[in-house]
């Protein structure tokens, strides 16, 4: 019983970060006449942090197994949050950057913090819950 509120809230945090980071403390740079690379990861951030935050919402108003489903969704989207920085789209080349150097760590972290807690809330619905 205890455990939704927790998990829900952890998620709905993270989607929250997710989207609004790098559009704030962890700016990305800005656009002049043709956008970087870290413009369109700061968009592609706002949609999974959003799309989190919608799962996390739902979740709460189902039952056990189906959010079980939807925190393992979540998990996924965590991992999409640590690729696209890295793998997918990227940041800009420089190293002294400001996307480089706080943009992709930042979403590296807020990644790998949504995925694991996503996975620990799969596997905590997943079980069957103790009724007295």
């Amino acid at each position: 019983m205890f455990r939704k509120p927790f998990a829900v809230a952890s998620q709905i945090l993270l989607g929250v970060l997710i989207a609004i980071a790098p559009r704030t403390f962890a700016h990305v740079c800005e656009v002049e006449d043709m956008p970087m690379a870290c413009h369109y990861t700061a968009q592609v951030a706002l949609g999974i942090g959003i799309a989190t935050v919608l799962l996390a919402v739902v979740g709460f108003f189902v039952t056990d197994a189906a959010r079980a489903g939807l925190d393992i969704a979540n998990a996924v989207l965590g991992v999409f949050v640590v690729l696209t920085p890295t793998v997918l789209i990227g940041v800009c080349k420089g190293s002294m950057m400001h996307c480089h150097m706080v943009t992709m760590p930042t979403l590296i972290v807020l990644g790998v913090l949504l995925a694991v807690d996503s996975s620990i809330a799969a596997y905590l619905d997943s079980r069957p819950s103790k009724r007295a």
